[in-house]
């Protein structure tokens, strides 16, 4: 008989309780609500905005990173008492290289760590099974349509204002039904400057199709300064998302960034800027790591970055090949040069 593991709703009520285990194994297709999840433990384990940023770690075991994950979930953090240790995708480890390691890390993980697994997959990876009994399993379902849109209604109207049923259809078309990205494009609604009710023609025009590869998650990668973003930006060229709707999510991140430098330089609090800066609290963990890979005098030379490509995009030709585009050669200025 098939093993009935609890889901993201009822984990959320175990989070409530203010309890964290030591090891989860997060199995499903919808990555937001893990994400989301994930994001909350990393507030419950570390008090300090600071050291969230130092002591949790994460790590695409797809892309051949177990072993820099297991090296860190073992390795006792200099500065925390904590780490998290977030592995993704672990259904991708190849068994018969790093089997022993994986198991070995498991029994042998220090308390101080909390380990964090994560799968597509509905069911975990044959190869954990004798190990299921050490880790809390949660099942994190897709949602369903309606479910979606009473979600995206009730997000619209906590902003005071409307949508009407095409808009919604055309979200959640354009995010491919995944919640994460219907939270980005919640976002994007709210710093449009729309008002009153929300058509499909708000959403054509500041909600591009991300179904495949998000634009939210190219700018992760970029502000980040992971060389995975020109990769990103590869797919999103490719798929035909326009190029000045990137140059103005990229401006957007860093003016929000800007705003919190100056309020920082008033003498606010971390939290107290990033409210101000208008960060969501979700989003927090990933703003700390792009402050680390972009300090503000290195946020002040991309604005001339970002103005240069955004002039060059309206006032020169069409070209064809990526390598061509003024927003390629931002983008490499932004990783490797500035």
């Amino acid at each position: 008989m098939p093993v009935k593991y609890p889901n993201a709703k009822q984990f959320k009520r175990d989070l409530d309780g203010d309890r964290l285990e030591q090891r989860y194994l997060f199995l499903g297709e919808e990555e937001g609500e893990k994400d989301k999840c994930i994001n909350r433990i990393i507030v419950m384990a570390f008090d300090d905005p600071a050291e969230r940023s130092l002591a949790a770690g994460r790590f695409h075991i797809e892309n051949e990173e177990f072993m820099a994950a297991a090296d860190f979930a073992l390795s006792p953090s200099m500065f925390s008492s904590r780490r998290v240790c977030v592995m993704y995708n672990i259904d991708g480890l190849q068994q018969g290289k790093f089997g022993a390691v994986f198991r070995d890390m498991t029994a042998n993980l220090p308390d101080s760590t909390i380990l964090i697994l994560t799968s597509r997959e509905i069911k975990p990876p044959a190869f954990m099974a004798p190990l299921l009994d050490r880790f809390k399993v949660v099942q994190f379902w897709r949602y369903f349509d309606n479910d979606l849109y009473n979600y995206i209604a009730m997000s619209i109207r906590k902003m005071g204002l409307a949508i009407d049923d095409r808009a919604v259809d055309l979200l959640i078309g354009r995010t491919g039904s995944d919640i994460k990205k219907i939270d980005d494009a919640i976002d994007m609604i709210r710093y449009s400057g729309e008002a009153g009710l929300i058509g499909a023609e708000t959403i054509k025009n500041f909600i591009d199709d991300v179904r495949d590869v998000s634009v939210f998650e190219f700018i992760d990668a970029l502000f980040m300064r992971e060389a995975r973003a020109l990769s990103l930006f590869k797919k999103l060229y490719e798929d035909g998302t326009p190029e000045l709707g990137i140059v103005y999510q990229i401006l957007r991140q860093a003016e929000m960034m800007e705003r919190y430098y100056g309020m920082i330089e008033e003498g606010m609090t971390a939290d107290q800027a990033m409210d101000r800066a208008g960060v969501y609290t979700k989003n927090r963990e990933h703003f700390w790591r792009y402050t680390e890979s972009f300090p503000r005098e290195r946020i002040r030379r991309v604005f001339t970055l970002i103005s240069g490509a955004d002039f060059k995009l309206k006032s020169g030709g069409v070209h064809k090949e990526l390598v061509a585009s003024p927003v390629f050669a931002m983008l490499t200025d932004m990783l490797y040069t500035i």
